[in-house]
């Protein structure tokens, strides 16, 4: 069987410049057309978010590759096959120099039969820890739609998160202590209760969205801050709220370091963010970020290893979805049909069924939530 197996699931495009290896395995190479497509992640619409695709020939048998990128200059030339006498020029492309950068691009790795149908395609993230590009991204995102859902799956999976959240809240953070909720956003604080027994700081970068919040939310603490690093001093918070944060941080070992620094000892964290090795990455053989501005999606060991590192004790660790209803025997992407095609208000209970089955195996969550404690030992950096 015809076979494509990136390297590297992810390759570093900060500078625009990298490299891409990957095997392949092909009999009656002449036969097949492979290309190199490259989109927005998650927002692949042609011509807009669509960077361009570029076609190679590949050897016969199995053999390993090199493919060479550099998007400071996007056109025919962009990408190039790393040959024993040089570069190798694509067979054919389609770019489109007008590209505006996201900070994950998506590359795919496309064998095509000679009629057209697809053998394999295969994910690399192209990641841009950029703050310009995150910037540029979400001014775009939010000019265009926002982030409201308009299909049952994300309101569901918010509102699940938001009931695991509610009883974390209420049990770890004590009556008539002070909290940071980092990176807000809207703060789900307010969007369970509108009043609770301790005191709640609020940051975000965001000011406009935070002058809206406070005007609605006037007891919560607004303040306009950086989630990396924080203004805060040493030991100034019994309990922080980290929500869906880290993985768009460029280095989350920093931020939780920095968690750590504004806790009080014994003062509790809770984290939740989304799994790298979810059930549908495991399957896929891939690691695609759950959303276009995730730079750092950790996997369940990952996140749990630098807690530990970072001077916290694990109190509890938990998970919510999991994607059991993928696609399993196509060629395609492993994706979860109740995300795509079965979105749709008739398959609601069984959604809210296998948010509840993240419990029984976090490891491959969809999102993980994770409640620990400053060790009373560990001094802040």
């Amino acid at each position: 069987m015809a076979r494509i197996t990136p390297l590297t699931p992810t390759i570093d495009l900060t500078r625009r410049r990298g490299k891409l290896g990957f095997r392949s395995r092909l009999r009656h190479a002449h036969r097949h057309v492979f290309t190199l497509d490259l989109y927005s992640h998650l927002r692949e619409k042609h011509p807009e978010t669509h960077v361009g695709w570029w076609r190679f020939p590949l050897p016969e048998g199995e053999s390993e590759t090199t493919i060479g990128i550099d998007l400071t200059s996007i056109g025919p030339d962009s990408l190039w096959k790393e040959g024993p006498i040089g570069r190798e020029s694509a067979l054919d492309s389609w770019s489109n120099p007008e590209y505006a950068f996201d900070p994950i691009i998506g590359i795919q790795l496309v064998l095509r039969s000679a009629k057209g149908r697809v053998v394999e395609n295969r994910f690399v993230a192209g990641r841009i820890a950029d703050p310009d590009v995150l910037r540029s991204y979400y001014h775009r995102v939010h000019a265009a739609h926002g982030y409201t859902p308009t299909e049952p799956f994300l309101f569901e999976l918010h509102e699940a998160m938001l009931r695991r959240l509610s009883g974390l809240f209420s049990l770890h953070i004590p009556r008539g202590g002070r909290v940071l909720d980092a990176g807000c956003g809207r703060s789900l604080f307010t969007e369970i209760r509108p009043d609770w027994p301790f005191t709640i700081v609020a940051a975000d970068v965001d000011y406009d969205l935070l002058a809206a919040r406070k005007s609605v939310f006037p007891a919560l603490r607004w303040t306009v801050s950086e989630a990396s690093p924080l203004p805060y001093r040493d030991g100034a918070f019994d309990a922080l709220f980290a929500g869906e944060l880290i993985e768009h941080l460029d280095d989350p070992s920093a931020a939780l370091a920095e968690f750590g620094r504004v806790l009080k000892p014994g003062g509790v964290l809770i984290l939740t963010t989304p799994n790298r090795l979810r059930l549908a990455n495991v399957a896929d053989r891939s690691e695609r970020p759950y959303s276009p501005d995730h730079l750092s999606e950790l996997s369940f060991d990952e996140t749990r290893d630098l807690l530990i590192r970072e001077g916290f004790e694990i109190l509890r660790a938990t998970g919510v979805y999991i994607e059991l209803l993928l696609n399993w025997l196509s060629a395609l992407p492993k994706l979860d049909r109740l995300q795509r095609r079965w979105n749709k208000r008739w398959a609601i209970p069984l959604m809210r069924l296998l948010f509840s089955a993240g419990a029984l195996a976090p490891r491959y969550a969809l999102d993980l939530i994770f409640v620990a404690r400053r060790k009373t030992g560990s001094a802040p950096r």
